[in-house]
């Protein structure tokens, strides 16, 4: 039979930009594909990015007047020649503050995509190259390394050029957002046994609700994580810290921030959240001090990568990095969440997951658990972070010591389960965990603990079933986690069966039932896809009207599909994105809201 699928769009907006002066000497904007579109940036003629020999970028200010790209450029050379220290060039969206979420460092890399006739040795003898590169996750790419600063936009113009390429764009370094909740007098928690850790057993002590926890005692006399691999990408790993110390793999972890790529360790003064993050998913249980996390005997892989800007292909690389050794990466970053704008991964991070999903741990997939992000508050949404709403990415909400969603953590129809944190409204405890200089703290949170929670619990998974897929344990989790908030309005059962709500996914994680599930399962099948198109259609989107504009998608052939994913690509024009609805409704009627007014 047939299998339908609904869409009904009331908005998304693409902008046209203006044409851009012939000569690249002379520009001062650049119109360049960043976060899923084409956006404009505007030169900084005050400042550039100065990087000191293996350390973090910082910001130089530029000591003479310059009007144009041509003039900060060949300041940045005359700078770097004299002190000895790399510069680079500093862009800003134009419109956006002149802050971190909107600055962007032109790196000396430039990616094409190619297509036939390419040349490879041609294309790097006509702008000078350095080194070329062809990424083992990403087929058809190519990455080529120039000299000086401003290089890579400079030659753009020449690479457009030639026979067979299809695109050239520089890799921008942008700094990635930590997903935690301040450690502030704002975000309050009881004080009276702060170093109790009652997301991991909740008797129900004031404020919290007795059993509002991962469920996970219980396997630890099984199953502790023993041989498995977490890769903590964040922005460092303590590896000295005597609770972190005895699970780290100190042979395998890689730092992208600075000039020591064998220590993940990074500034115990300030790149803080990834130990905290490492202690819940992985701090030494049992050991007669400090804390446990949810897979104790897990190893850790320190993978250093947001303390500082770095471009797609960094992230593509810190993602699929040791993907025969590590089985599942803990991702507590993202963009900015502040519910104002669409952020795509990049083509290479895409590249890697869908990559990584076929080859990772031998074929199995690897397995990426992603924060929903903590913008709940400010209508954000997950659906709106190219890296979360993944298929590939296990999306991970936050939850308080009371059984209700966390107010920052962000709803979505990419949610997959939601993992106990902190709340940003008082009266609610703080999450446990290791802090750097070897010491604790009782107060984290945002989906940044709820992420690395879960993490451990797939760690769990996965010994006790190696074999499992990554599509298995996405299900498993779902099929497993127990219904929370059960009188909240947005619970339903979809066509399979599901209970599944966006603020919750399938509900709060369940280790123990997750790993019982885990024992019997037997693999799902191999993956299949199905992709409808219905172009050049020039439906204007009414105003003020909640009928909107519903397009059907029919699958062809008659196929019966059994549908764990949708993907939906939507191309359309609107003065006002925020005022509009996208939803797609599967054939049992079930809605999932891609983009909500706000």
């Amino acid at each position: 039979m047939n299998r339908l699928i609904s869409l009904l769009a009331l908005s998304l907006c693409a902008s046209a930009v203006a044409q851009q002066p012939t000569s690249i000497e002379s520009r001062t904007t650049f119109d360049i594909h960043d976060g899923g579109k084409r956006r404009r940036f505007e030169l900084a003629l005050d400042e550039l990015a100065e990087k000191p020999q293996g350390g973090k970028e910082r910001p130089a200010k530029i000591s003479k007047a310059v009007k144009t790209f041509g003039e900060v450029r060949r300041h940045a050379q005359v700078t770097e020649a004299t002190t000895g220290l790399k510069q680079d060039i500093v862009l800003y969206e134009q419109g956006k503050p002149h802050d971190e979420s909107s600055r962007r460092i032109v790196t000396r890399k430039v990616l094409i995509k190619t297509g036939a006739g390419f040349d490879l040795n041609l294309a790097a003898l006509k702008i000078n190259a350095v080194s070329t590169e062809k990424p083992g996750y990403a087929p058809g790419y190519v990455l080529l390394t120039v000299k000086g600063p401003g290089d890579a936009l400079a030659v753009l113009d020449t690479l457009r050029t030639l026979p067979g390429v299809t695109s050239a764009e520089p890799q921008l370094a942008r700094q990635m957002q930590r997903r935690l909740i301040p450690n502030d007098t704002f975000f309050s928690y009881n004080a009276a046994n702060p170093g109790y850790q009652w997301h991991l057993r909740n008797t129900g002590q004031s404020p919290g609700v007795a059993g509002t926890d991962v469920n996970v005692t219980t396997t630890w006399d099984t199953y502790t994580g023993t041989g498995i691999r977490i890769g903590i990408v964040d922005d460092g790993l303590e590896v000295a810290h005597p609770d972190l110390s005895p699970n780290a793999d100190t042979v395998n972890d890689h730092d992208w921030n600075d000039g020591t790529p064998d220590d993940p360790t990074g500034n115990p003064s300030s790149d803080t959240h990834g130990t905290a993050c490492a202690g819940v998913a992985g701090a030494r249980g049992n050991n007669g001090a400090g804390t446990s996390g949810s897979a104790p005997n897990a190893t850790l892989v320190g993978l250093r990568l947001i303390a500082a800007a770095v471009s797609d292909a960094q992230e593509a690389e810190a993602l699929t990095w040791r993907n025969d050794l590590i089985h599942l990466y803990s991702n507590s970053w993202g963009p900015n969440d502040d519910g104002k704008d669409l952020r795509d991964a990049g083509p290479l991070v895409k590249q890697a997951l869908a990559n990584g999903a076929s080859s990772g741990r031998g074929g199995k997939g690897s397995i990426w658990l992603w924060a929903a992000g903590n913008g709940g508050d400010v209508s954000d949404n997950s659906n709106y972070d190219g890296y979360a709403n993944s298929i590939y990415t296990l999306s991970i909400a936050a939850m308080n010591d009371s059984g209700a969603r966390s107010a920052y953590s962000e709803p979505g129809a990419n949610v997959l389960v939601c993992a106990p944190s902190n709340d940003s409204i008082s009266g609610h405890r703080g999450i446990t965990t290791t802090t750097t200089n070897s010491g604790y703290r009782h107060t984290f949170g945002g989906t940044s603990s709820a992420t690395p929670l879960a993490a451990g619990v797939v760690a769990l998974l996965l010994q006790s079933n190696p074999n499992l897929g990554w599509r298995d344990v996405k299900e498993i989790l779902l099929r497993s986690a127990t219904k929370v908030n059960p009188t909240h309005i947005d619970w339903v059962n979809n066509g399979a069966g599901y209970h599944i709500n966006h603020e919750y996914g399938g509900g709060l994680i369940n280790a123990q039932a997750a790993v019982t599930m885990a024992n019997g399962w037997t693999n799902l099948g191999p993956q299949t896809t199905q992709q409808i198109a219905q172009t050049g259609l020039s439906v204007a989107i009414p105003d003020v009207n909640a009928t909107g504009v519903t397009r059907t998608f029919t699958v062809p052939n008659n196929v019966f599909m059994r549908v764990e994913h949708v993907t939906v690509h939507i191309a359309a024009t609107h003065g006002k994105r925020g005022d509009m609805n996208i939803t797609v409704t599967s054939p049992a009627g079930t809605v999932s809201k891609l983009f909500l007014s706000h």
